[in-house]
């Protein structure tokens, strides 16, 4: 657990500019489906990674469906791996169905498949499209639920609150990940409705995701006001929930993460960034 450094007062009231120069971590980023050739897969995923680069993603991993294209999965696995070789990003596969030297864990749709990944050691995440799937990948073994916004049929409220279920407790009491594209998952006009913070405010394990994680973050300061200390919570929490070894994600943590979080406790931060930005549109004017 790492506490958010103390933001100066100055830089609280941060808006995109700063949130997009943050770094940022998601663990969920699909990958294009429709590639003819093993060389247009490498082409699409280069072309995904570097856009995660531009918008200051650390860390990322991707879902391939790699037995969606018109050649086989060993060459689509082996286009994958060579399109994720990006300066400036840690970022790695996740498959659909079963493991590969090539990817950090795997996407079930089939739950049966689990006990051979449990075997394995092999870390798994599911799509969590109703609460019965929420409660059947728990069951299973589940290592992170992804967009499981039917959990909340398991609360319960009275005039002490609201309380999680006896599934929903389970998967908050062990830190069972979960991860929300909030864009993705309700229209913006909707957003308000998202329980991403009703269970974060419960103390459930949480992390956000999106095409690009800067609108994200734009989009929940502007709808639930959240700030730097949320979006410092969410990094953390995704990346201490990633696929990746230990070693690496403190490598991240600590070389990374926190530091860019603690330019934020200089009051001048936020003066030289707004600065930055006025030099950029005088020089865009002449």
């Amino acid at each position: 657990m790492h506490d958010a450094p103390l933001i100066s007062p100055e830089n609280k009231d941060s808006g995109a500019e700063i949130f997009a120069s943050l770094p940022k971590v998601t663990l969920f980023v699909p990958l294009p489906a429709d590639a003819s050739t093993p060389e247009e897969l490498r082409a699409a995923t280069r072309s995904v990674v570097q856009a995660l680069v531009d918008d200051h993603v650390v860390y990322a991993e991707l879902r391939l469906p790699a037995d969606s294209f018109p050649f086989s999965r060993d060459e689509a696995l082996a286009a994958a791996a060579e399109g994720l070789e990006v300066p400036g990003i840690d970022a790695r596969l996740v498959v659909h169905g079963e493991a590969s030297e090539h990817a950090a864990g795997v996407v079930l749709s089939d739950l049966t498949k689990a006990p051979a990944l449990r075997e394995e050691f092999i870390p798994w995440e599911f799509d969590a499209a109703s609460y019965d799937d929420v409660v059947a990948a728990v069951r299973a073994g589940a290592t992170r639920l992804v967009h499981a916004t039917d959990l909340i049929d398991d609360f319960s409220a009275d005039l002490d609150g609201v309380r999680p279920g006896k599934a929903s407790a389970w998967i908050r009491d062990r830190r069972i990940a979960l991860t929300f594209a909030p864009l993705e998952e309700l229209p913006a006009e909707e957003l308000a409705d998202h329980p991403l913070p009703l269970l974060q405010q419960l103390g459930f394990t949480c992390t956000v995701a999106g095409d690009k994680l800067s609108d994200v973050f734009v989009a929940l300061s502007e709808t639930f006001g959240y700030g730097l200390e949320e979006f410092f919570d969410l990094t953390i929490k995704a990346i201490e929930n990633s696929f990746a070894s230990e070693e690496d994600r403190q490598r991240l943590i600590e070389e990374e993460i926190l530091p860019a979080y603690e330019k934020l406790a200089d009051p001048e931060f936020a003066e030289d960034a707004d600065g930055a930005d006025d030099e950029e549109d005088l020089s865009a004017t002449d």
